[in-house]
């Protein structure tokens, strides 16, 4: 079984990477997986504000019942 090793070189320049670099040390670029957690991040912020607004709109909803 192979194991899937990590980027060894920036897309952008081709500078050779460091292990489990975030960003290229020459160029500045995001590598590939900085960019996947990136957005991963953006996901699970949007699904927390969507939560929020439901459940906001939810208790607003009661209090208009009950009024």
């Amino acid at each position: 079984m192979a194991v899937a090793s990590g980027q060894t070189t920036c897309d952008r320049c081709r500078a050779p990477l460091v292990e489990d670099a975030a960003y290229c040390e020459r160029c500045g670029e995001r590598t590939r997986r900085a960019r996947r957690m990136v957005r991963l991040a953006i996901r699970v912020e949007m699904l927390f504000v969507a939560l929020v607004a439901v459940l906001v709109v939810g208790f607003a909803l009661i209090y208009y019942v009950q009024r």
